[in-house]
């Protein structure tokens, strides 16, 4: 695939003049490939009223641009909508990561009326209630004293949301509705289908079919020219739900995938900019992705050798790439339970002093036993460039919650057992096209799994 300057590639597609104004504040020059793949087939078909779009399966390593793959048109779909109502909904697992994406939808919606919330537990319930929805106002904004009360009406174009924190506001918002709802984002779609979370999939599917009506394009919603409408009224296609699934290991089990009733999906992979195979449950396309970046090596000992070899392997990473350039870098050591991140950061800590090194804080655990405003804190240090962070030790609970912009490598301290833990562990480097490391420390009797895998 050719590149195309933002510019060209902006206009060919018909983007919205405040998304390119951000992808260039942004210092985006070319798109990534996964969205030269998505983003304009998802836009394009959310111009035909008179066609049912189809849903949209997007998968790619982590740190390829999947999130912008569906912000960009989404947004790029709601820019002339003239009520404000709540059209998209983004499900994410966790709220570190429901934190990320809620900023990038912040951040493009900038020169736009457009507005995004988050639902995640971070505030009281009542407050964030507040924040998603208001008593519908005059145009003066007074209430005029009326003694009844009047519906609730969103605030809110775009809901961020934890699948529990979903649940909660389904069964104790009053007036919190589903109804108008354009676009359901399953993201990081495999960790959530594999979880019932409350049946919260079922839950949103009943919410959005309650009272669904109308037609895409509806001038009554939209801002539309007369051509558009003389022919929308007569063949545009009722109002879609329409859902994208968004991951780094996107599961291809129809079991998992039924609940979701998928309407003919299209997936976007970047393998097939490569192969060419398409198709979603094409078996010739290949299970996983990894960064065209990625190097990846392994290193045999005993279990005894492992903390020396690893603090090696640390030091190797980082002292010849600090010395060569003043950008931070930073190293990512992954273990297999919380009680060994616990254990290792210590000890890695003691070793890191002892070898004269530096301080103790240069070594840090990021893991489930930190409440949510210390793992914010903790990410702030890793990508402020004055911080002496250096090493983060976690385990694969945390993988997916982590944003760090500067990632060396990723060490593997503990085997993972799973192919697709392994992608998402790998995933922490080599991001946006950089180049990155991946090792795997192998005690005996391991390299013929490593190898398998």
């Amino acid at each position: 695939m050719v590149k195309q300057p933002i510019d060209q590639a902006a206009t060919a597609w018909k983007i919205a003049p405040f998304l390119t104004n951000n992808l260039k504040r942004d210092g985006f020059a070319n798109f990534f490939p996964i969205q030269a793949l998505a983003i304009p087939d998802v836009i394009a078909s959310e111009r035909h009223a008179y066609i049912q779009a189809r849903d949209v399966c997007i998968t790619a390593p982590t740190g390829s641009g999947k999130t912008l793959a569906y912000v960009l048109p989404v947004l790029n779909s709601l820019a002339n909508r003239k009520i404000r109502r709540l059209r998209a909904l983004v499900v994410l697992p966790s709220r570190d990561l429901a934190n990320q994406v809620f900023k990038v939808f912040k951040s493009f919606m900038e020169g736009s009326d457009l507005k995004v919330g988050l639902a995640i537990g971070q505030s009281d319930f009542v407050a964030e209630q507040m924040a998603i929805l208001a008593l519908q106002a005059f145009e003066d904004g007074n209430d005029h004293d009326l003694p009844e009360k009047r519906d609730p009406q969103s605030t809110i174009d775009v809901l961020v949301c934890t699948p529990g924190r979903l649940v909660d506001h389904l069964d104790n918002t009053p007036g919190f509705s589903l109804e108008h709802l354009r676009f359901l984002i399953v993201d990081e779609a495999d960790r959530l289908l594999s979880q019932t979370y409350h049946n919260w999939i079922g839950r949103v599917i009943q919410s959005a079919n309650s009272g669904r009506g109308g037609v895409v394009g509806d001038d009554t919603d939209f801002n539309t020219n007369d051509s558009y409408r003389s022919v929308a009224s007569s063949v545009c296609r009722p109002v879609q739900l329409r859902k994208f699934l968004v991951s780094a290991t996107l599961t291809r089990d129809p079991q998992k995938l039924a609940s979701l009733k998928l309407v003919n999906p299209k997936h976007f992979d970047v393998h097939q900019l490569r192969t060419g195979h398409q198709g979603f449950f094409n078996t010739n396309t290949k299970k996983y992705s990894m960064p065209e970046g990625l190097h990846e090596h392994t290193v045999e000992c005993t279990a005894e050798q492992k903390p020396i070899v690893l603090l090696a392997l640390v030091l190797d990473q980082l002292t010849p790439q600090q010395s060569q350039s003043s950008s931070k870098q930073s190293v990512i050591v992954f273990t297999a339970s919380l009680d060994s991140t616990h254990r290792l950061a210590r000890l890695l800590q003691l070793l890191w002093v002892s070898a004269g090194y530096g301080e103790p804080d240069s070594v840090v655990e990021f893991s489930s036993a930190l409440n949510q405003h210390e793992r914010s804190a903790l990410m702030k240090r890793c990508n402020d460039p004055q911080d002496k962070v250096s090493v983060v030790v976690c385990s694969d609970g945390m993988s997916r919650g982590m944003d760090i912009d500067a990632v060396r490598a990723v060490i593997n301290y503990d085997v993972p057992g799973l192919a697709k833990t392994y992608v998402h562990r790998c995933g922490r480097t080599a991001r946006a096209g950089k180049e990155g490391h991946a090792i795997s420390l192998l005690k005996g009797g391991q390299t013929r799994q490593f190898d398998k895998m």
